[in-house]
Order: structure tokens, then sequence, then C-alpha cells
């Protein structure tokens, strides 16, 4: 079975707005609902389940049966961190199998790709974790301070981290036994597992994955929205 554990337990404080920015609407419909619908879609995806910002539940519950997110099989009260949202998620899908496939995905990328998503769960699989990747295109500098740097940074040994990212079931216990017993808590489950001395491997990511943190990724991702890719493109 290939679970999809969608992070929607923080306030956004970076966007500046009244609400979450998982329930803005853009173009009449929440974001979160964007990302849920990419997941219903996905033929691979066989549950969905939701850890949710404290106090939106019954909304997010609503507008779920009004969009049809059939696969949607639980939403759980998110905690203080991300550490502790991710974990709550994972212990709320109860008893997974040691195949299972675990996607943790964040609910402010409602870009996510068909292709992104299969090829975590195709590198999972094989190798029991996943995270999607980019390369670093831009030059790259390391900070001396918040005022001035004096070293670039070679790009080519760095990549940019997205999700989905993905652990087995096998995995994911191994994981949090490990972190408990070595006192690591880390946001990302990739990055715990690099602190265990776990490598991660990479799956495909997406330009068009764009995680929504201010507000100017809100007329981002409006745009991005109505653009297709022109035929003659490879």
């Amino acid at each position: 079975m290939n679970i999809a554990l969608v992070l929607a337990g923080g306030a956004g404080s970076r966007m500046e707005q009244d609400i979450p920015k998982q329930f803005i609407h853009v173009n009449n419909r929440p974001v979160i609902i964007y990302t849920l619908m990419a997941l219903q879609q996905h033929s691979e995806i066989d549950r969905i389940q939701v850890v949710c910002i404290d106090g939106w539940e019954k909304i997010l519950q609503a507008y779920a049966k009004q969009y049809n997110i059939a696969k949607l099989t639980g939403i759980v009260s998110g905690g203080g961190t991300r550490f502790e949202s991710t974990r709550l998620g994972m212990e709320s899908l109860g008893d997974v199998a040691d195949e299972d496939i675990i996607i943790v995905h964040d609910s402010v990328r409602p870009l996510v790709t068909a292709e992104s998503l299969s090829d975590t769960i195709v590198v999972c699989r094989s190798f029991g974790n996943s995270i999607t990747i980019l390369d670093c295109v831009d030059t790259m500098y390391a900070k001396t301070n918040e005022q001035f740097t004096s070293r670039e940074v070679d790009r080519g040994s760095l990549v940019r981290g997205q999700t989905p990212e993905a652990v087995s079931g096998k995995r994911m216990r191994e994981m949090y036994a490990a972190s408990d017993a070595k006192g690591i808590r880390m946001d990302s489950i990739s990055a715990m597992q690099n602190a265990l001395g776990w490598d991660i491997h990479f799956a495909k990511g997406s330009e068009r994955n764009i995680k929504l943190t201010r507000a100017e990724d809100i007329e981002l991702f409006k745009a991005l929205l109505t653009t297709e890719k022109d035929a003659w493109l490879k």
C-alpha cells in the first residue's frame, strides 16, 4: 500500500495572512485541495492521511467531502513542530506493513507532479527511503554573516530537497526507534535519517513543485495554473 501523509499543521506566519496559508483560496479553491486532488488522482496512491492545524479539522473534512477526496481516511491534529506533526501522522496510520510506502508531502506544494510521486514510490520501494531533489542552477555562496559572503560553494555538490519524501513502513519504525534512543529530533524525515547515519536516495523533483511560503508565491502559483508546456519543448 502507498499512503500519502500530508502535512498541514503549520500556521504559515511568513505568508502574513489572516488564515493558515494552506486554506487560502486561489481561484475559489483552497490551496490544500489542489494538493489533495493531485494525490487523489494519482493511480498509485491508495490512501491519504492529513495532519491538520488545530481547529481546522472540521473545515478540512467539509472541503474534502465537497471535492470528493475519497482516498482520505483520516485527519489528525498537528503538534508544535514539524517533527511532532510528522510523528503524530505516522502513528495515526496504525499498523503499516514493512513493505508499505509512506509518502510525506507538504500541503502547500499544490503542484506536485504525478511523475515525482511515481518516482518517489519506485525509489523508496528499492531502497527504503527517497526524497525528491533538483540540481542547483544558481551560483551558490556561503554566508560569512548577514551582510556579505567571502566564499562561493561548488553547486555541483549541492541539490535542493523538496517533498514528497518517503520511507517504507520498516524504515519508519527503525527511524523513530533510533531517534528516540539518540535524542535526535529533526523536521525532515530525510534530514533525520542523515543525522542517524543513513543515506537518502534521490527521486525526480520538479521546478513546478513550488512551496507557497510568502505572498508573492501565491501569484506565481496562480500563473503556473494557467500555463501549459508548448508541444515543441522536449
